[in-house]
């Protein structure tokens, strides 16, 4: 009898052990596949991603574009011209990425276009003159004269 309890003790010893390395080997495949889980992951995240090249809208090719005050004139247009401004914005683009090598449009030429097409509107336009080393506004400066003359 005593053989046998001996038997069982070691069979349960056995039995522990296996149990045990049974265990870590299942242990090392989960922490395994989370590290690889994780390899995966950084890769996806470090690899650069194929960007696709984002097409500029129209508006923004044409603003590309502009100088001296066009922006203005462009803001304008879409105010005075909702519907009809788009548009000629379009075939601006279109025409101007098809000539890469256009050159740049001032906000007078972009004026002159859109009033040749018929579409007039004006703008907000000011005169300044330097005056002690400040610009300042015509009408600011005739202000300003009239009243040191009342004063005086």
């Amino acid at each position: 009898m005593r053989l046998v309890t001996l038997r069982k003790g070691f069979n349960s010893n056995l039995e522990a052990f296996v149990q045990t390395l049974s265990e870590d080997s299942e242990l090392e495949r989960i922490n395994a596949r989370k590290l690889a889980d994780l390899k995966r992951r950084i890769e996806l995240a470090s690899a650069p991603k194929p960007e696709k090249p984002v097409e500029k809208s129209s508006r923004e090719v044409l603003l590309s574009r502009l100088y001296d005050r066009g922006d203005e004139v462009l803001d304008a247009a879409y105010a005075h011209y909702p519907k009809e401004a788009p548009i000629v914005v379009d075939q601006l683009a279109k025409f101007l990425k098809q000539n890469p090598k256009t050159e740049m449009i001032s906000g007078g030429e972009l004026l002159e276009i859109f009033r040749a097409i018929g579409l007039r509107f004006s703008l907000k336009t000011s005169i300044k003159v330097q005056e002690r080393g400040k610009f300042v506004d015509l009408a600011d400066k005739f202000k300003l004269k009239k009243e040191e003359d009342e004063t005086s």
